[in-house]
């Protein structure tokens, strides 16, 4: 443990007295366990590409249009006024989360919402700030 920084070790040294009971090294031993644990937690990683997906106000804007029905490239680009690269670009991102898949009709493509409990809760934070 002595590869701490001295001023982390100095906050530790104090963090340990106040809750008492163990050294610095244990606690930074159960702090090592505990932070392996949830890094490599799967559901972690999937809510970190869904944040990133809903981080852009068109994507969420293409998830409120695709929450009354399924739409086509060539109509979400009418609603948006954006071209078919930057639609097509906002969509890749949606479906490599899982937030919304494709649907083949014929020779249209359609897109609707793959997960409504997701997108629900995502609708819910939005309306909640």
């Amino acid at each position: 443990m002595n590869s701490l920084d001295p001023a982390v070790r100095r906050r530790l040294e104090r963090l340990v007295e106040f809750r008492g009971g163990k050294t610095v090294e244990q606690y930074v031993g159960e702090l090592s366990r505990l932070s392996r644990r949830v890094l490599k937690s799967r559901r972690i990683k999937v809510a970190a590409r869904v944040f990133a997906a809903v981080s852009d106000p068109v994507r969420i804007s293409i998830l409120k249009l695709l929450r009354g029905r399924r739409m086509c490239v060539c109509e979400l680009m009418i609603a948006l006024g954006l071209s078919q690269p930057a639609i097509s670009y906002h969509l890749k991102l949606l479906r490599g989360c899982g937030l919304v898949r494709p649907v083949r009709s014929g020779r249209w493509v359609f897109y609707e919402i793959a997960s409504r409990r997701l997108a629900n809760l995502i609708f819910k934070l939005v309306e909640s700030v």
